[in-house]
């Protein structure tokens, strides 16, 4: 395991694109719950606050796309500069409004301007990869490696948030948003690798969409947005099990079980020398994620939830891994931001589907319709990655 990992951070400067982007993504974890508080303290309405967290949401997964294409175009200091400047500007704008009492609706509009300059960090490493990275092989552990510093993501920002509020206040944690943003995304665009590989490409400007283009693209977006699905039901099942089991404090215990099963099978994964085509391996894997979310549908204790939790994680990185090595393979060079942030759209919009259809569904079947959902998403993301005549066409 460790020979495949110190290949990829023996590239120059990949640790430190590695690191660089892990500080610059914090917001993107912190953001939601930073959001939901300033808003709720200030309003006392948590349906505001909800708003405000959903429209973060929706406005990031709505702009990714073009700002993947003005990166494409322009570079990334051009692009992701101003939108980390902007958002740092709108965190704070959300602070003092909260403490002037603005009206709630303004509040809302101020939560989803910070999704909306989300700078795109994480389809601007992956595209990096690509670039800089061109052994096969090193580069799918590379994308493994970048799943697992996905969740690090998840796992670090909402504690970060709690010390925040914990030692000041939910104005204190927007603060902090703002800072990190500002701060790490000036740290990444002026890292070596970044400001050393595509800083923007002629021959991608005024090109169709890379969505229009690609019909490969096309076809991954729909098992992707599947196992989003599976994942926003799978985060509201968790917390709403631990509350079933009388220990709503254990809640965020059976997340980190489920974020810590992913770190174990993308690390387990991105150690191993894969015979099977890469399409083949991606089916198999949603085929198997299936699987492993099968015993969340079973338990009520919070032991056996620990886990089952567990299980339920370790398909997650290596599914990601495989979405990220697909789309590398799909796309041309020029357009690679853009096609990252569509799958990350693709993806952040079904988590909030997800997360909306798993909640409207505990009380009126059960705890487990959450997880029931999940289930369902991902056996039709296998399918319908098995009947993607494009998709099976990329090969290992």
């Amino acid at each position: 395991m460790i020979a495949r990992y110190r290949a990829v951070l023996s590239v120059p400067g990949s640790l430190r694109l590695y690191a660089t982007a892990l500080f610059a993504r914090l917001p993107q974890g912190m953001g939601a719950l930073a959001i939901l508080l300033i808003v709720r303290g200030a309003t006392h309405s948590y349906t505001l606050a909800g708003l405000a967290t959903g429209g973060a949401a929706a406005a990031q997964a709505s702009a990714a796309p073009s700002q993947g294409r003005l990166v494409d175009r322009f570079g990334r200091t051009r692009v992701l500069a101003p939108c980390g400047v902007i958002q740092a500007i709108l965190f704070v704008g959300l602070v003092v409004g909260a403490h002037a009492h603005l009206p709630g609706g303004l509040l809302v509009v101020l939560a989803c301007g910070t999704g909306g300059f989300q700078p795109a960090i994480a389809p601007a490493v992956r595209a990096l990869l690509r670039t800089v990275i061109a052994d096969q092989e090193v580069r799918e552990t590379a994308y493994s490696l970048e799943a697992v510093i996905q969740e690090l993501v998840w796992i670090a920002g909402p504690l970060l948030v709690a010390v925040a509020v914990t030692v000041g206040s939910p104005s204190a944690a927007g603060l902090l948003c703002a800072a990190v943003s500002l701060v790490g995304t000036v740290t990444f665009i002026t890292s070596p690798a970044s400001r050393g590989a595509g800083r923007g490409r002629e021959a991608s400007r005024g090109a169709a969409s890379v969505l229009v283009a690609n019909p490969q693209l096309r076809n991954l977006l729909v098992p992707i947005g599947l196992m989003g699905i599976a994942l926003g039901a799978t985060e509201v099942g968790i917390p709403s099990l631990a509350l079933h089991a009388g220990s709503r404090g254990d809640s965020g215990l059976l997340l980190a079980a489920w974020s810590a099963g992913s770190m174990l099978g993308g690390l387990v994964y991105g150690s191993r020398n894969w015979r099977l085509p890469l399409a083949e391996r991606y089916r198999r894997l949603l085929m198997l994620a299936v699987l492993c979310a099968v015993p969340l549908t079973l338990v009520r204790s919070i032991g056996l939830g620990l886990v089952a939790s567990l299980v339920a994680g370790l398909t997650v990185a290596p599914v990601f891994s495989c979405q990220y090595a697909l789309v590398g393979h799909a796309v041309t060079e020029g357009s690679e931001t853009e096609a990252f942030t569509w799958v990350s759209a693709a993806l952040i919009a079904g988590i909030a589907g997800g997360s909306a259809l798993g909640g409207a569904l505990i009380t009126p079947v059960s705890v487990s319709a959450p997880f029931l959902v999940a289930c369902l998403s991902l056996a039709v993301a296998a399918t319908t990655a098995v009947r993607a005549r494009q998709l099976a066409r990329v090969t290992a």
